[in-house]
């Protein structure tokens, strides 16, 4: 047996210096974990705070708040779905701004209207009233002035039943239940018939009116109610807002606008133009709306209450047709184009 005796100091100092090596790897080794996990946590947590600020600012109405590239593949597929979200949720806003924009807009043409046309029924009703009351109370001294009497409480009649029925006409064409039979129409006859029942007025306000190309020959598919109506409403219009000058009626035959049209049924595009207080180019597309009136003033100057137009474009997309509108400007006069499809067998 052999023994080997080594000092104590030596013994204990060796474990004292690796003591001193495990504690000291240790400690930099916590302090690189500890500098990982911090680095690690910022990765993550800048992010994670970027995402916060960006759903804050969506919170608060900033919709173009949107967030950037982020490092982390986990974290860069969640910003992704919130930026698509929030592009989505701007989407949404700026429709139900427009939308609800639209029925404000929608909402004061309807108080406009009903103020309009609650002073047209009642200006008609108090001259009815007034002129049946004159001739009751003995206030007439001849025949001839109770005659003149009822004729203007007649004209005022008239004038009240036609904005009934122009309402009744739009609620029935608002419902879907405006019923219309097409057939086969003679278009001269018809525009006679409408200029006919005109040429007094247009003499009254002595007026110019010409006609060309209105064959016998034409004849279109439509409602010939419908479509004596929509003539009536243009010309109407046209006579009221043309105080001298005059009104030229054309008719032409032309190519079906509508390219899917297998049979390509050629369509008459009749124009009424004036030499009138014309409309603003801006101003315009309101006329074909319901509820819409360019100008109070003028519908008070000239009476009505707006719809002829409304009604009579909705009539003639009823029977396939359009209607389209033309003016330079304010006093530059208008045009009116009514276009309805020919019948394919012409009247002789």
């Amino acid at each position: 047996m052999i023994l080997v005796v080594i000092p104590e100091a030596d013994f204990t100092e060796r474990i004292h210096a690796n003591t001193r090596i495990t504690i000291a790897l240790c400690s930099i080794a916590l302090i690189i974990a500890i500098i990982f996990g911090l680095f690690s946590c910022e990765l993550i947590i800048k992010p994670v705070k970027k995402l916060k600020q960006a759903a804050t600012s969506v919170s608060i109405g900033k919709w173009e708040q949107r967030v950037k590239e982020v490092p982390i593949e986990e974290l860069a597929i969640l910003a992704q779905a919130f930026n698509q979200m929030t592009e989505q949720l701007q989407k949404s806003f700026v429709e139900l701004e427009n939308k609800n924009s639209a029925l404000q807009q929608a909402d004061r043409f309807k108080d406009e209207f009903m103020k309009n046309i609650s002073h047209e029924l009642r200006t008609p009703l108090n001259s009815i009233i007034c002129s049946i009351k004159l001739i009751l109370d003995g206030f007439c001294d001849s025949q001839e002035e109770e005659i003149e009497l009822l004729n203007q409480a007649d004209k005022s009649a008239i004038h009240l039943l036609n904005l009934i029925n122009e309402l009744l006409d739009l609620v029935q064409i608002k419902q879907g239940k405006f019923p219309v039979n097409k057939k086969s129409v003679n278009l001269s006859d018809c525009l006679n018939e409408i200029i006919d029942s005109q040429q007094s007025i247009i003499q009254q306000k002595n007026l110019q009116l010409y006609t060309s190309n209105i064959s016998k020959s034409i004849s279109v598919e439509a409602d010939p109610n419908k479509l004596k109506q929509v003539f009536l409403n243009i010309l109407d219009n046209a006579i009221k807002f043309t105080e001298t000058g005059s009104i030229t009626i054309d008719a032409k035959i032309k190519p079906s606008l509508n390219t899917y049209d297998i049979d390509q049924v050629p369509i008459v595009v009749v124009t009424i133009k004036d030499t009138g207080i014309g409309v603003e180019p801006s101003e315009q597309y309101k006329l074909f709306q319901s509820f819409v009136m360019v100008d109070g003033s003028t519908t008070r100057s000239y009476n009505g209450c707006g719809l002829g137009l409304s009604i009579s474009r909705s009539l003639m997309e009823l029977m396939g047709g359009n209607i389209t509108l033309e003016s330079a400007g304010k006093n530059q006069g208008t045009k009116v184009s009514i276009s309805v499809p020919m019948t394919l067998k012409t009247t002789e």
